[in-house]
């Protein structure tokens, strides 16, 4: 297993894995979906959602299959697919500078990722320090749908109405 730590400012409240060669236009991909899942899913490439627009912690791990996570560990899982033809993948922020981006290489092919966002709660406010992790397991399989296995929703505060 390969960790790769990266900290990434996610402006738009988002980070990007692609392929370097992807052609996917997430600005057909942000849609409803997306939204409520916190990824926006390409053939070739995600773009996953924050909590934040700041500089953001962000580990990505590549394994060999399916690992072992406990669901209660984490605020938000979502579980999907994405492939990677050349097997160079570009780590970035939205709006950084694509020939600058980060990369890692894997085997060309098919992936199955799952997205965890942990931290939530230590989040008080946009700007100031958090404990906020955004971890995404990355492993050769075959396409499978989107699917959220856990969803975060911020706590409302009691109106005592």
């Amino acid at each position: 297993m390969a960790v790769h730590r990266f900290t990434i400012f996610a402006d738009y409240f988002q980070f990007i894995i692609q392929d370097e060669n992807s052609k996917d236009d997430f600005g057909t991909l942000w849609n409803d979906d997306a939204v409520a899942t916190m990824v926006a899913v390409g053939e070739t490439a995600l773009s996953l959602g924050t909590l934040r627009n700041v500089d953001v912690a962000v580990a990505v791990h590549v394994v060999d299959g399916p690992p072992e996570i406990q669901l209660e560990d984490f605020d938000h899982a979502v579980e999907g697919s994405f492939a990677s033809p050349t097997g160079k993948i570009a780590v970035m922020g939205c709006t950084d500078f694509f020939p600058d981006a980060s990369r890692l290489e894997v085997a060309p092919g098919s992936y199955r990722f799952i997205y965890l966002v942990s931290g939530a709660r230590t989040i008080q406010t946009e700007w100031e320090p958090a404990d906020d992790l955004y971890s995404l397991y990355i492993w050769p399989a075959e396409r499978r749908a989107l699917h959220l296995l856990k969803e975060w929703k911020p706590a409302r505060l009691d109106s005592g109405t």
